[in-house]
């Protein structure tokens, strides 16, 4: 029952309420009498009233409705200064209602920013990326929420890594008490780093870490006894440099028909550490090859504007137009002839290309600039892809087993660029590509033409080419032991 309905009851029942002490008997009417004169002494004597009654906590008041009652008409509403909309509220009649709201009033409202929990460093929780494994399953293991997976995944254009973790690679995560993350780190190269952390208004920022790894410069040579990768393992060069090795001299020389027993190599090139400890190998600065008792140099140059590239020693480029061979270490089956015996049509006829055997699926690189013309089925050819190299060039692979994402007529390609898979469609009797090679559109053999060349240094740098390539060039000389590969050459 509310105080208001208290005070509606009172009312009413006024009018027939008796006279106080009426129908008391003699005697306990005086001993009534007598409390009231004493109570009523002490009052006086302690100077008490209502107006300087000492008020109760609030938690008492709420704690006691009964209390409430019974100060009704007594108590005054505290002062709730902490909350300034009861202030006003003061010298209001304190009721169950009003105190509710008061209450009320002062619990938080809506969400309260947490402050931040101390953390330490040794608090990094390191995960192994496990085969199968994806940022969602990994934040979910480790009890983060999808909303923070989804904030993290889509935040921008360098989370956009997140999507294509690797087994082996390490997720760094830093979680405060309640498991919330902090901080994390994606390590995802050797010199790259994805940091993310949160910020003060609880939304996450990245950033990309870049360390530079220390180069240093070594010196190593080989002799061909069989083949090119062992005379490589024989001198401890690591299989990227020897691929880097046929690129730069591949315009010259074709690594899958003209290398020869006892052809000789070196090459300067740099070992990449970090903190010490090797991590990979790195640009090749200056190398050479005999072939065919033919010598070729190559050195490394990168220009006042910052471009890069290989040229040989008169500051001429080692790249030509077009590559000599549109795939890497093929055998070739069938040569460029004016008459041929056709082994699926069992007669003679010309064969105007190359025919390069390699197993079914090996990538085709595009000989040269250009763009496509024809990427579909034509004939004997199967599966073909021609491009066009400006007004005078083009060259034509055929028999592919399927095309590069992204081939199209119409679609520009760059030299080396891999454009399609060695098949054997068509009039072919077994895996290979066939390639052509037309000058004004004449057929001309791909293993004889001339190539035009790429630019030269520009002669305005010349000077500056020289200055920077000499002590590459000199490595090789001096710890070729006196260039003791040109002197084979005699």
């Amino acid at each position: 029952m509310s105080f208001q309905d208290l005070d509606l009851k009172s009312s009413i029942t006024s009018k027939n309420r008796r006279p106080f002490l009426l129908g008391f008997k003699p005697k306990l009417k005086i001993k009534l009498l007598f409390k009231l004169v004493v109570a009523s002494a002490v009052i006086t004597l302690f100077g008490f009233s209502a107006s300087n009654w000492e008020p109760i906590t609030l938690a008492e008041t709420a704690n006691s409705t009964s209390k409430l009652q019974q100060l009704h008409y007594k108590l005054t509403l505290p002062d709730f200064n902490p909350v300034n909309e009861i202030s006003k509220a003061k010298k209001d009649i304190v009721t169950e209602e009003v105190l509710s709201l008061k209450v009320a009033s002062l619990k938080p409202i809506g969400n309260v920013v947490k402050t931040k929990t101390s953390l330490k460093t040794d608090d990094w929780k390191i995960i192994t990326i496990k085969s199968g494994d994806t940022l969602a399953s990994i934040f979910s293991d480790n009890g983060l929420s999808a909303t923070t997976t989804h904030n993290v995944a889509t935040l921008n254009d360098n989370t956009k890594a997140l999507k294509y973790i690797k087994p082996g690679q390490k997720i760094h995560l830093l979680l405060d008490d309640e498991q919330s993350l902090q901080q994390m780190k994606y390590i995802y190269d050797i010199t790259k780093t994805l940091e993310i952390s949160l910020n003060q208004n609880l939304s996450f920022s990245s950033k990309i870490l870049n360390y530079k790894l220390d180069a240093l410069p070594v010196f190593r040579q080989g002799v061909i006894k069989s083949s090119l990768f062992e005379a490589a393992a024989a001198g401890d060069i690591p299989d990227s440099v020897i691929m880097d090795l046929a690129n730069i001299f591949g315009w010259d020389i074709d690594f899958s028909l003209d290398i020869r027993q006892g052809d000789q190599f070196s090459v300067v090139y740099n070992e990449l550490y970090k903190e010490g400890v090797k991590i990979k190998s790195g640009q090749i600065l200056a190398a050479e090859f005999i072939n065919k008792r033919k010598l070729y140099k190559a050195v490394y140059y990168i220009n006042p504007k910052g471009d890069g590239d290989y040229y040989n020693e008169d500051g001429k480029s080692m790249r030509k137009a077009f590559l000599r061979s549109p795939v890497k270490f093929a055998r070739i089956s069938s040569k460029f002839s004016l008459k041929r015996w056709h082994p699926v049509l069992s007669k003679w006829r010309s064969h105007k290309g190359v025919d390069y055997a390699a197993s079914r699926g090996t990538p085709i690189r595009a000989s040269g600039d250009g763009k496509i013309v024809l990427a579909s089925r034509k004939g004997g050819y199967g599966k073909a892809i021609f491009i066009q190299h400006g007004g005078r060039y083009k060259t034509v692979y055929g028999h592919l087993n399927g095309y590069a994402k992204g081939i199209r007529v119409g679609k520009k390609v760059k030299q080396g660029q891999v454009i399609g898979y060695v098949g054997s469609t068509g009039l072919a009797t077994g895996p290979h590509l066939h390639y052509e090679f037309r000058v004004d559109g004449v057929h001309r053999n791909p293993l004889t033409v001339k190539l035009p060349e790429a630019k030269p240094v520009h002669p305005s740098y010349l000077d500056h080419f020289k200055e920077n390539t000499q002590v590459y060039l000199t490595m090789l000389q001096v710890m070729g032991n006196g260039n003791a590969l040109a002197t084979n050459l005699k």
